[in-house]
């Protein structure tokens, strides 16, 4: 058995879960035969880049996003739409035609591809709630677990080991939602979602056949959030994981504009205590808009 040591920012992670959830067998299926519909996240934006083999703003395709403030949202002005996919054929996809169009048409032969905020050794995945304007009556999982699970539509979930939370979500997603004596970022409930879980383990696996064991996280100077594998296989294996990471190597970091804070009536601390109001202005990369 062959070995190899590495190490991936967030954003490199997210390029290698885009390839790997991009060629599985059955997204694969799907995007020549049926319906694949990715919804908004910074991590399925590299799904939909590795499917259309066409570059996509990731940073705006998304509408609720975690910024160094907390919980926010993209800016709406900016925001990008889903993206549904029939046979090779790409569209925008605004929420009334997901609901009303393109999930009624939807079975088990299509799949929906969804990013996550958290998951746990399980498998189970969470997702943050909310809408377009903040009224928070579940956003774009909301609209269409009812969909998946009535009618067998595959959900494969996009995350990276940095989602991965100690503790079970079963656990720790009923107490999100509860009333908040403050909140530091937009006050949030979560959903908790099975699915197809894909971080960078499943997508080694699938991509080279090796076995990804991670075995250190954090770092300093854009490593923040990273993870250091050990790769096993054969030598045709690890050589192969050796290419696509050099080939995922480098991949820049994803910035975003979120909401002007001075105009959020969301009930977020940075714009109602004093304190964090004022550090919000003096910190430019707290504001997280132009």
């Amino acid at each position: 058995m062959e070995r190899a040591l590495l190490t991936l920012t967030s954003s490199e992670a997210k390029r290698l879960v885009g390839k790997g959830i991009a060629n599985l067998p059955e997204v694969q299926d799907a995007f020549k035969n049926g319906i694949v519909f990715v919804a908004t996240s910074t991590s399925t934006g590299y799904v939909a880049e590795e499917l259309l083999n066409k570059p996509i703003d990731k940073g705006f395709f998304t509408s609720g996003v975690v910024v160094p403030r907390g919980i926010c949202t993209t800016s709406f002005k900016m925001r990008l739409r889903y993206i549904g996919i029939r046979k090779g054929v790409a569209t925008d996809v605004t929420m009334p035609d997901l609901r009303d169009k393109w999930l009624p048409e939807m079975g088990p032969g299509d799949v929906f591809i969804k990013g996550a905020n958290a998951f746990d050794v399980t498998g189970a995945a969470a997702i943050f709630l909310g809408n377009d304007r903040g009224k928070g009556t579940g956003g774009t999982i909301g609209a269409a677990i009812g969909y998946l699970n009535a009618r067998g539509i595959p959900l494969i979930i996009a995350a990276g080991l940095e989602k991965l939370i100690p503790g079970p979500l079963t656990e720790t997603v009923p107490r999100v939602g509860r009333p908040l004596r403050y909140a530091a970022g937009y006050p949030s409930g979560m959903m908790l979602v099975k699915g197809k879980l894909v971080s960078e383990v499943e997508a080694f696996k699938t991509l080279t056949g090796v076995n990804a064991l991670p075995v250190a996280g954090g770092g300093i100077n854009g490593a923040e959030g990273c993870h250091t594998f050990i790769l096993e296989g054969t030598v045709e294996e690890v050589d192969k994981a050796w290419v696509l990471y050099k080939s995922v190597k480098g991949e820049p970091p994803l910035t975003t504009i979120t909401e002007n804070c001075d105009e959020c009536e969301r009930n977020c601390q940075f714009n109602i205590d004093p304190d964090l109001k004022a550090l919000r202005k003096s910190r430019p990369q707290l504001g997280g808009y132009l």
